[in-house]
């Protein structure tokens, strides 16, 4: 029996070593996910999580840090803030990071008043 065992283990042990050069099907391709020289890298997008609105000082949390009006943001200067977002002064133009971006605020005359058809 020691005669078999030995042979069939040394084959399972061997087969190891052919099966590490076979590809992993599962893998992407070499340099799909290496940058290259020149290549555009994409700006990670201002995050506005709240405003602060007071006469005369109001503040926006956008990530981990707090700005307030006349703050360098980016490429720009904040310009305005309100209860829509941060207005930010670029040398392309104004760009608006809004609070919510993914509510669609409607005026309160649009939606109805209730018991009126």
């Amino acid at each position: 029996m020691a005669r078999r065992l030995i042979p069939a283990l040394a084959a399972m042990a061997l087969s190891g070593y052919a099966l590490a050069d076979l590809a992993d099907p599962t893998r992407p391709p070499d340099g799909l996910y290496e940058a290259r020289p020149g290549e555009f890298e994409p700006r990670p997008e201002l995050v506005v999580n709240s405003v602060i609105l007071r006469p005369g000082a109001s503040f926006a949390l956008i990530g981990k840090r707090v700005v307030r009006v006349g703050d360098a943001l980016g490429e720009g200067r904040v310009s305005r803030i309100d209860e829509q977002g941060v207005w930010v002064r670029t040398r392309d133009g104004m760009q608006h990071y809004k609070l919510l971006p993914s509510v669609t605020k409607h005026p309160a005359e649009q939606q109805g008043k209730p018991g009126k058809r």
